[in-house]
């Protein structure tokens, strides 16, 4: 009997330890996407010109999404960077602008599993957006600035596509924004009357569904390969604003290539590095 009793004890004591060592093993991942675009862009701006503008450049966008813990799959923390740089030219070709932007966004989603293969993501994020416009043909006002902070509504439907060697990724995702604060500056004023003489009225506006109105879909699919995974997309921009009684409008389509890849980090005396992992640091 004292037998039976030791060897359920040992039984038991190796079962624990197994579990407790494949909780140990457990890491939460970070999936980050870089991707590369050629842009396509339409701005319209009363401050600098009535006429719209077109044109292309390149564009970049950083993406890193994780799970909020080791213990919940089913809400997920989402960071984006956001670049671009173009050259935009009048229809008559006889003027140009030159135009970079920025934007920033941290949002949460929460993670629906409808059927085998299907994700669908929803929730919101808070983003800021800035803008850099120079026309250079105008004297007194060459440059305009766009400043703006937005919370926003985000969704993502995801398909995984098996095939014969592989299993593709399908994503839809899309986000629209609902309020926020942006910058807009009087028209005709210069900055140097809005700054330096201190004509800061009329500046900040709150913004809504009812003066903005936007949407920023994108498609992309994952296509693994032996040692990485490449992601092509397209995506598309819309924002139309309205303030000072000038009416602004930014459009633009990209073609897009990039790399998804997961990502785990180790640091600090709770985190400490796993013995499977090899580091330089050793």
């Amino acid at each position: 009997m004292k037998k039976l009793v030791l060897v359920t004890l040992v039984v038991l004591s190796h079962l624990v330890a197994v579990g407790q060592q494949t909780e140990a093993d457990k890491y939460l991942v970070t999936t980050r996407t870089n991707s590369l675009g050629y842009v396509s862009l339409q701005l319209t701006d009363p401050y600098l010109s009535p006429l719209t503008y077109s044109g292309d450049g390149f564009d970049f966008n950083h993406e890193s999404r994780r799970f909020l813990s080791l213990h919940n799959n089913n809400i997920s923390i989402q960071h984006q960077y956001y670049l671009v740089g173009a050259i935009a030219y009048n229809p008559a070709g006889t003027a140009s602008m030159l135009y970079f932007g920025a934007n920033y966004s941290f949002g949460m989603q929460y993670h629906f599993r409808p059927a085998q293969g299907w994700q669908i993501l929803v929730g919101g994020n808070w983003d800021v957006d800035f803008g850099f416009k120079d026309l250079t043909r105008n004297i007194n006002n060459p440059v305009n600035l766009d400043m703006a902070t937005n919370l926003n509504l985000s969704g993502v439907i995801r398909y995984d596509l098996p095939l014969r060697r592989r299993t593709l990724r399908l994503q839809l995702s899309a986000e629209t924004p609902v309020v926020g604060l942006m910058f807009v500056p009087l028209a005709g004023a210069s900055y140097y009357e809005m700054f330096e003489l201190g004509n800061h009225a009329g500046l900040t506006h709150f913004s809504s569904l009812l003066n903005k109105r936007g949407i920023n879909p994108k498609l992309t699919v994952d296509i693994p390969f032996a040692r990485s995974t490449w992601q092509v997309g397209l995506a598309y921009q819309h924002l139309k604003y309205e303030a000072n009684d000038m009416v602004f409008k930014r459009n633009s389509f990209s073609l897009m290539v990039g790399t998804t890849f997961d990502v785990v980090s180790f640091s600090g005396r709770k985190k400490k590095l796993s013995p499977n992992f090899i580091s330089t640091n050793e």
